[in-house]
């Protein structure tokens, strides 16, 4: 008796066994490699925002975690002041370095991170975050839009 004989309904099962773990670990690569880019990411782009020391600058935030809120923020001096447009009950304090602590945990503990960093300034722009698979209505979001830098 051959073993890889196609009638064999012990080779459609190695074929197909073989098949599946292919695909897992394809799967498995490329979230690792997903957070290894992240991560590179958030190391190049966080000294980067650092070093502009920025002193003076407008920005608007958007942010939900099962609420959703909209607050202007501007920066003089490195003072903050925040202005709420929608939801004044939920958010409304967050500042640039709270986005690079929340990419930071993201990282290292989410199950699904979608970020992206402005080009410009290396602060995060989009924070999507999904923390648990397991947990509905724990995904969160960070938006920065509308950065201006001011000059005195």
């Amino acid at each position: 008796m051959n073993l890889f004989d196609q009638r064999n309904p012990f080779v459609a099962l190695i074929v197909l066994g073989s098949l599946i773990i292919l695909i897992y670990s394809s799967w498995g690569i490329y979230a690792v490699s997903e957070r290894s880019r992240q991560l590179d990411q958030f190391e190049h782009y966080q000294p980067y925002w650092q070093s502009l020391n920025l002193q003076n600058y407008a920005y608007v935030i958007e942010e939900g975690c099962m609420f959703a809120s909209k607050t202007s923020a501007t920066v003089r001096g490195g003072e903050h002041n925040f202005v709420q447009f929608e939801n004044q009950h939920f958010g409304g304090s967050a500042t640039i370095e709270y986005f690079f602590d929340q990419a930071a945990q993201a990282i290292k503990e989410a199950h699904h991170l979608e970020l992206r960093f402005n080009g410009d300034y290396g602060f995060p722009e989009v924070i999507r975050v999904d923390w648990s698979k397991d947990i509905i209505d724990d995904e969160c979001f960070y938006r920065v839009t509308k950065f201006k830098q001011h000059e005195l």
